[in-house]
């Protein structure tokens, strides 16, 4: 596996990442609707992509497949989705660990239900939960932070 810096050519394949990801591993803690108000079917990859061209962001490859990818601007970690085929094998912690090497001090993120754990065990911790509008649907995440 290799890091390496996001481009705009990466539309596609990180938009389709981020729609496995929350589609499938997130199925267990979220409702049918929740998922499509998260990752709808009709995502724009150009324009759900500009935050990552405005930020910090890798993406972890092997073999030409993207494995996931995350972003950091300000100390905050924005994004952060592993393919669901490569989920266990360190790509999200050597991720976050680079994306933590451009930030210092404290350091947040807002977490899904499914990667409050791999947060906390990265060693963040809960500031408060969180409730997010999209769609007009609910959906639960929490605030959480850590000190470099």
């Amino acid at each position: 596996m290799r890091l390496r810096r996001f481009a705009a050519s990466d539309a596609r394949a990180v938009t389709d990442l981020f729609y496995a990801s929350v589609r499938e591993t997130c199925a267990g803690e979220y409702t049918p609707s929740q998922l499509s108000a998260w990752a709808p079917d009709d995502i724009d990859p150009v324009a759900w992509v500009l935050p990552l061209l405005d930020s910090y962001t890798l993406l972890a490859e092997e073999n030409g497949a993207v494995l996931g990818f995350g972003n950091t601007y300000l100390n905050y970690i924005d994004r952060l989705y592993v393919h669901p085929s490569y989920q266990g094998r360190g790509v999200g912690k050597t991720i976050l660990l680079a994306l933590e090497e451009k930030c210092n001090g404290e350091v947040t993120v807002y977490a899904s239900d499914t990667a409050k754990p791999f947060f906390q065990r990265m060693g963040y911790h809960v500031i408060r939960e969180n409730r997010v509008v999209r769609f007009s649907v609910t959906l639960r995440n929490w605030y959480m932070a850590k000190s470099l």
